[in-house]
């Protein structure tokens, strides 16, 4: 075998041994604060979090990424759109997505739809 597939295979290794000595920490602080968000909730964010209701139980894992504001916007202006899809083990959840503006200067949000918004999913 040839020494950079074995270090390549022995780095794939420890990554995934890794992750997995990882799993029960998340898991600790996902029980403990009921979500684990990676990024800023304005900008580019991943954001795993329980969901805890009377007739649905699992995990939601929330995207949001910033998208172009409408070209009739102000320079001012700041869009996100939000992708959510659900894992549930009891009830059910359908996957959602939605697009906010806001005004960055005041933190108002605006009635406004980004043309990524409108494209089909």
């Amino acid at each position: 075998m040839k020494v950079w597939l074995r270090r390549l295979l022995l780095l794939l290794f420890v990554l995934f041994w890794l992750a997995l000595i990882l799993m029960p920490t998340a898991a600790f602080i996902l029980a403990r604060n009921g979500q684990i968000q990676i990024g800023r909730s304005e900008g580019r964010h991943w954001r795993l979090f329980l969901v805890q209701e009377a007739d649905m139980e699992g995990l939601g894992l929330e995207r949001g990424r910033p998208v172009a504001p409408p070209g009739d916007a102000p320079a001012t202006v700041g869009c996100l759109q939000t992708r959510i899809a659900y894992w549930m083990w009891a009830g059910d959840g359908p996957p959602a997505m939605y697009c906010q503006c806001q005004d960055q200067s005041t933190g108002e949000p605006l009635a406004m739809t980004p043309p990524a918004c409108l494209l089909p999913e």
